[in-house]
């Protein structure tokens, strides 16, 4: 009986993966995860990225690179599978169990 009281992830490990390799620089997969708030940081930081290209250069290729490292952490993370849900569950899972 203490097998279903476990938590088990909700969320699909390789649907994160592939939102956050195609998707990632918005910030999709986090959204995917509930990770509503740093999810919309995510696509504000890339679309003000590619604004500030227009305007300046320099700030928008800092920005961009900024947006860079966070895609490429998360996508490490999520590759060995230690990405957390916004409930704090790893997302390891390749099926859905429900």
């Amino acid at each position: 009986m203490a097998e279903n009281n476990v938590e088990k992830p909700t969320k699909n490990w390789l649907t994160t993966l592939i939102l956050c390799w195609f998707l990632g620089f918005l910030g999709v997969h986090r959204l995917y995860a509930g990770k509503l708030t740093s999810g919309f940081y995510m696509a504000y930081g890339t679309i003000f990225s590619l604004c500030a290209l227009i305007f300046n250069v320099y700030l928008g290729a800092g920005c961009f690179t900024l947006m860079a490292a966070w895609w490429l952490t998360d996508f490490f993370a999520i590759s060995i599978k230690k990405f957390r849900d916004c409930y704090g569950r790893d997302i390891v899972s390749d099926k859905i169990e429900g």
